[in-house]
């Protein structure tokens, strides 16, 4: 039974990582299309969106940082967990509204929390796009399509909604996490240390 348990942790973890690799890389994308424009000249607000843009990356570097090495049993994670419980009474809650995704203001910073979800959703979403034309295929070209590959889309489906709905940290932990993580991230990088970060491909 705890076997199991584990084993159902670790793929949950496992996809947990997927999930902000793959909004790393995609964010990784938009930045290099804005730093495309400030290249051309277009503005100070294609600045201020790649400037919010690099805040996102660094804050899920650090929230990857942090699930890898809670997967490989990293001594320091468990004096991360008992500083966030420390200091979590101490941060506030933000409130914060959606960030538009076609807005013609430059884009709202978004809290660590809600960086983390969107991550989450997006592979959710992402999965069940792949899911539904894999059915449609199927129905069209039954031959075309392996039943296993589709049992395999709907499990992990089921992995990502509920990673999405039970396995999401309290948000106070989720921001305390990034800021800490990212701010040791700098110190490293200002040593000349090698930085703990996800492998996202240049765009």
């Amino acid at each position: 039974m705890t076997s199991s348990r584990s084993s159902s942790n670790d793929s949950l973890n496992g996809l947990a990582l997927e999930a902000v690799e793959h909004r790393l890389q995609a964010l990784s994308e938009y930045l290099a299309v804005y730093r495309a424009g400030l290249a051309s000249g277009v503005g100070g607000c294609q600045w201020r969106q790649a400037r919010v843009l690099r805040s996102d990356i660094a804050r899920l570097q650090a929230w990857w940082w942090y699930l890898s090495s809670q997967q490989r049993g990293a001594g320091w994670v468990r004096l991360m967990d008992w500083l966030v419980r420390w200091l979590a009474p101490m941060v506030p809650l933000r409130k914060e509204k959606p960030r538009r995704r076609h807005s013609a203001r430059s884009m709202r910073r978004l809290g660590s929390f809600s960086l983390v979800m969107r991550a989450y959703v997006t592979l959710e979403e992402d999965l069940q796009g792949q899911l539904l034309t894999r059915r449609l295929t199927a129905k069209q070209f039954p031959g075309r399509v392996n039943p296993t590959q589709v049992s395999q889309l709907e499990a992990r489906l089921e992995q990502a909604i509920l990673l999405r709905r039970t396995c999401l940290p309290e948000p106070r932990k989720v921001a305390i996490c990034c800021q800490l993580l990212r701010l040791v991230m700098v110190l490293r990088q200002w040593l000349g240390l090698p930085l703990p970060t996800a492998r996202v491909l240049e765009p």
